[in-house]
C-alpha cells in the first residue's frame, strides 16, 4: 500500500510534504504503529492527494473511520519555511454526503 501511494503522490506532479511525528519522550519515539494507536512516525501529503480518516474523529459530523476525501489546501504560518516546518492547517474536503456540517471544508490541525 505504501509504495502504491508513493506512485499515485508522485502522479499529482505537486508538491510532496513529508509530514514527521513530533515526539514529547524518547520512549514515544520508539512506539511502534500498533502501540500509538494506529498513528504513523511519517505522513506524506500533497494537495490533491486521497485520504482515508482510520479513526472516528467527528461522529456527529460524518468525519469517521473510513470516510473518504482530497486534501485541497496546505497553510503554513506566515515567514516559516514549508521544508523545515509542518503544515500549521491541512484542508480536506470530505466527499459529499459524508460531512454534513456548515462548510464543505474541515480543517486538521497539525
Amino acid at each position: 500500500v505504501k509504495n502504491l501511494n508513493i506512485v499515485r503522490l508522485a502522479n499529482l506532479q505537486k508538491a510532496v510534504v513529508r509530514c514527521k511525528a513530533k515526539h514529547n519522550s524518547t520512549e514515544a519515539k520508539k512506539a511502534s504503529e500498533e502501540d500509538a494507536d494506529g498513528l504513523e512516525k511519517e505522513v506524506l501529503l500533497a494537495e490533491g492527494a486521497k485520504i482515508m480518516i482510520t479513526r472516528n474523529v467527528w461522529t456527529s459530523k460524518g468525519l469517521v473511520n473510513g470516510a473518504q476525501g482530497v486534501v485541497r489546501k496546505l497553510w503554513y504560518y506566515p515567514g516559516s519555511n514549508p521544508r523545515d516546518v509542518l503544515p500549521a492547517v491541512v484542508s480536506v474536503e470530505c466527499n459529499e454526503g459524508v460531512y454534513s456540517g456548515q462548510h464543505e471544508l474541515f480543517q486538521f490541525l497539525c
